[in-house]
């Protein structure tokens, strides 16, 4: 059972410590170097074999912080698989690079990267994924084009080999942009279905945010099952138009992005979807009820849904000084989070605080195992902090499903957890938590704990 810290030994503990002290020690050396504002997107495909199931096609998205505004970037990942037959196949984690000049349009583009998780029946192991890959980038303005070719060896090496790999990047550089309003939302999403292709009431959560135009706007969801699909997850993309009318706004989007997992027959995990929005604001806080439908393209699952989004609205500009606007932070942890005991594993993570006010904040994280054959699971959770100084107690609710946990069942889970986060300066802080297990709707470990290094990248607000 996992449900206790027994016959926990030395050897297991000083293992894992060393894993997240040689974690947390690369990340700090990189971020010494100091902080720009100079960021950039990226999208590319990569192909790995799995025997023998045959390739494994995948999405990769990255988010990239360039070191003194400069070539050389460190960034966060996400592989989604989107070709062959493997749908719900999510690995997340992190990458470096750089662009070597050679002529004024041309770059040689090496990188590394390295996620961690799995999914759908994988044969991966530990769910480590590790790429090198190399690329010749022609630059157009804010974008790269960049056609090059990977090499990948997951876990134990049943799925490893080498492929082309095509990628576009859209760089942004704020400390030079000139000034420009974005309003901008971010938001809770609990959804509930009652019509799908699997005939049972099935609930999700997740998280989500909005950029908004004129009359246009794009949005982002990631929400995970909490109910009898355990391990299954999605993340897709939106675009839509909106309209005001006092306190209230309508949206209608259009949705494109992947999924799959515990054991829903999604193909090779790419959907489309349609739904609706009505949205109530006060003061800065809005609730907003939707309704929409999300369909496999290459497979017969799909579910009609019914969604409840709490959320912020807030404008932000990367001006500073502007009349109006107060300075603030976007605090991103990234972390190893470790659960103790016989069945215990390790977890690479990231959190997001999505609301501050006062002692208190809301917060957003999730968490994907990398060793003890987890591969494969992940977690999605929702957290309420309360943090009057550099201590902090904090509750913890969501879901956590894969690698032979709660893959039949309901996947619910809650912490209580206690800890610090010591500011080291302006940008970065080191954070360490104890964590407890409060509730599991299956067998889980008790205890475990957490490290990690929180960045604030700055910017001006007005809620």
């Amino acid at each position: 059972m996992l449900t206790k810290l027994s016959k926990t030994n030395t050897f297991m503990i000083l293992r894992n410590f060393i894993r997240a002290k040689l974690f947390i020690l690369f990340f700090a050396c990189e971020f010494l170097t100091g902080f720009s504002q100079s960021t950039s997107i990226d999208f590319d495909y990569l192909q790995v074999v799995e025997a023998p199931r045959g390739a494994i096609g995948f999405i990769g998205t990255a988010a990239n912080y360039h070191i003194n505004g400069g070539p050389n970037y460190l960034g966060i990942r996400l592989n989604n698989a989107a070709v062959g037959t493997r749908a719900g196949y999510y690995t997340f984690g992190y990458q470096a690079g750089s662009r070597i000049p050679i002529t004024n349009a041309l770059n040689l583009h090496p990188k590394l990267m390295f996620t961690s998780g799995g999914g759908a029946e994988s044969n991966d192991g530990s769910g480590g994924f590790l790429t090198t890959a190399a690329m010749l980038d022609y630059s157009i303005g804010q974008f790269n084009v960049g056609l090059g070719g990977q090499y990948s060896y997951v876990s134990t090496g049943i799925i490893q080999g080498w492929s082309p790999m095509v990628s576009l990047s859209l760089s942004q550089d704020f400390s030079r942009s000139p000034y420009a309003l974005v309003e901008a939302q971010i938001f809770t999403n609990a959804m509930y279905s009652s019509w799908n292709q699997h005939d049972r009431n099935t609930a999700f959560v997740g998280v989500g945010g909005r950029l908004f135009d004129d009359h246009m706007y794009k949005s982002v969801y990631l929400t995970a099952a909490v109910t009898d699909l355990g391990g299954y997850m999605d993340v897709y993309g939106g675009y839509g138009i909106y309209s005001d009318f006092g306190n209230f706004r309508t949206l209608a989007e259009i949705n494109l992005g992947t999924g799959g997992g515990g054991r829903a027959p999604a193909g090779g995990g790419v959907l489309a979807g349609i739904q609706g929005e009505l949205q109530w604001h006060y003061h800065g806080k809005f609730m907003g009820l939707s309704s929409g439908v999300l369909k496999w393209i290459d497979g017969p699952f799909y579910f009609s849904f019914t969604g409840l989004h709490l959320g912020t609205d807030f404008n932000f500009t990367s001006t500073q000084n502007e009349n109006g606007f107060t300075p603030m932070n976007l605090s991103i942890e990234n972390g190893i989070r470790t659960y103790l005991g016989e069945d215990g594993f390790s977890n690479l993570g990231i959190a997001f605080r999505l609301y501050r006010k006062g002692m208190v904040q809301l917060r957003g994280e999730s968490y994907w195992a990398f060793t003890d054959g987890r591969g494969a699971y992940a977690e999605g959770l929702f957290g309420l902090r309360l943090q009057p100084n550099i201590w902090f107690i904090e509750t913890q609710v969501g879901a956590g499903a894969g690698g032979g946990i709660n893959l039949w069942g309901a996947a619910a889970l809650a912490f209580v957890n206690a800890g610090f986060e010591i500011p080291v300066n302006d940008y970065w802080d080191v954070t360490a938590r104890g964590i407890y297990n409060v509730y599991s709707s299956q067998a889980f470990p008790t205890y475990g704990w957490q490290l990690g290094m929180t960045f604030n990248i700055p910017f001006n607000t007005q809620f």
